[in-house]
């Protein structure tokens, strides 16, 4: 188990936003854990490996996705060796848009690799918030000029939570008045059904308007 300084811990508070608005965390528990090694396997020089979603050994259960509705993942991820360049799909096989269109890949640059972001000491860059049905996964390229055995790790905290519907505390959470980790996804992604059910759209709306009214001042 490696404690990192990222981690948010009881109280804290984590906004999320997704295509329809950003959505507002108390963490209200938390357990720290850590997966590792995640073993990838050979990958031969010059080639990459198919989409991965890391399961635990023996089951169909995906690492970095939480088991219930009412838990949200915090993970960094880090990779080995030095050659293993990762690259993400979040969520898979979901067509997103860009300004040049649709696209099912994530483009032709990496996410991370083992210099980035250690297999012992996963960098900030590497960080992930899933929930259940919105997980990622990866692809793994090794252009070196030889063979390697690649493994990644994963630093998870694993939260409870409750949704902030209080307007006014949104407020203040957008206007920073409150401290609150922003997390944004690489593109922006749509809220699981079971996400946007719970939320309702009013909350979605107000919090987007917000949101988009306030950004101009640094938020």
């Amino acid at each position: 188990m490696r404690e990192k300084p990222e981690f948010l811990k009881p109280g804290h508070y984590l906004a999320v936003a997704f295509r329809e608005g950003p959505v507002f965390f108390r963490v209200t528990g938390r357990e720290i854990m850590s997966y590792e090694p995640y073993e990838v396997g050979v990958v031969q020089a010059g080639k990459t490996t198919d989409w991965i979603e890391p399961t635990f050994p023996g089951t169909n259960d995906r690492v970095l996705e939480p088991e219930r509705e009412r838990f949200i993942l915090h993970t960094f991820v880090g990779v080995a060796p030095e050659e293993a360049e990762v690259y993400l799909d979040f969520p898979p096989r979901v067509a997103r848009y860009s300004l040049r269109g649709t696209r099912s890949v994530p483009g032709k640059t990496k996410w991370i690799d083992g210099i980035i972001s250690p297999f012992e000491d996963p960098d900030a860059r590497a960080e992930l918030i899933t929930f259940l049905d919105l997980y990622p996964s990866f692809k793994i390229s090794n252009q070196s000029g030889q063979d390697i055995y690649a493994m990644l790790s994963f630093d998870i905290a694993k939260y409870s939570y409750r949704v902030i519907r209080d307007t006014k505390k949104i407020d203040s959470l957008i206007e920073g008045k409150k401290a609150c980790k922003i997390y944004t996804f690489l593109e922006p992604y749509e809220a699981p059904m079971w996400l946007k059910k719970l939320v309702g759209d009013d909350l979605f709306e107000y919090a987007s308007k917000r949101w988009n009214e306030l950004m101009g001042t640094g938020v």
